[in-house]
């Protein structure tokens, strides 16, 4: 409740500050993946668990955005929650040069699931370097599903192949402190326009064993850009 009215405010400072744009997007997925991990029960065995996601942004011409995104889940047959929705707002700026940098917050959700166990809240800073690449640290401190401190810092890098092809590189550190758990997750992929979508096929590794969910697997998505108004 307390990141909600966090998330609503911001909305409310940011509505009286400028106007803005409102946009969406449509994707289908094999498989959801978040740093590597499936979240719909997919594995290496070819197994077909597929994902549909739509998100709902607007950005402020002052820099400040809210949106929303979601997701159908699967963790198991024992696991309630099947519907991931998240909440995500925050402040990005970039020079003419191309420097960028980004601060925000993320707070997840899951339908169908009790909110302790499962809801937790990630603070995040990030920067885009001239070159393109990103960076960003992810943080947490959630005692229920965490049992306390963890982190994520991520590394992007597109290639231009040229012809609207790109080479895109991710790789992920992941560290549950007080879990005592840490692990590496690495993607590689290409895309390509096709007409009104965008194509990606890639594939994600990581270091995690005795994990079938985090073994390495193809992913392909294809994904549709909305602007409702600008």
């Amino acid at each position: 409740m307390r990141k909600t009215l966090l998330f609503l405010a911001l909305a409310g400072f940011a509505g009286s500050a400028s106007a803005g744009s409102l946009t969406s997007t449509v994707t289908v997925a094999s498989d959801y993946l978040f740093d590597g991990v499936s979240q719909t029960q997919g594995d290496d065995n070819g197994d077909f668990n597929p994902a549909l996601q739509v998100s709902l942004d607007y950005a402020w011409d002052n820099g400040l955005y809210v949106g929303t995104w979601a997701s159908n889940v699967d963790f198991g047959d024992d696991d309630p929650a099947d519907l991931e929705v998240d909440f995500y707002g925050g402040y990005a700026a970039e020079t003419e040069s191309g420097f960028g940098w980004n601060v925000g917050f993320a707070h997840y959700t899951y339908a169908g699931a009790p909110s302790e166990g499962y809801d937790y809240t990630e603070f995040t800073v990030g920067v885009t370097l001239t070159s393109g690449t990103e960076l960003s640290l992810w943080y947490t401190d959630d005692d229920d599903v965490f049992a306390g401190q963890a982190y994520r810092v991520k590394g992007k890098h597109s290639f231009d192949l040229g012809n609207d092809w790109s080479l895109d590189l991710e790789g992920t550190y992941t560290d549950k402190t007080d879990l005592d758990e840490d692990f590496f997750h690495g993607q590689i992929g290409v895309s390509h326009p096709l007409g009104p979508f965008s194509a990606y096929l890639g594939y994600s590794d990581t270091d995690l064993d005795d994990t079938p969910q985090a073994d390495g697997r193809f992913l392909f998505t294809l994904s549709a850009d909305v602007t409702w108004f600008e």
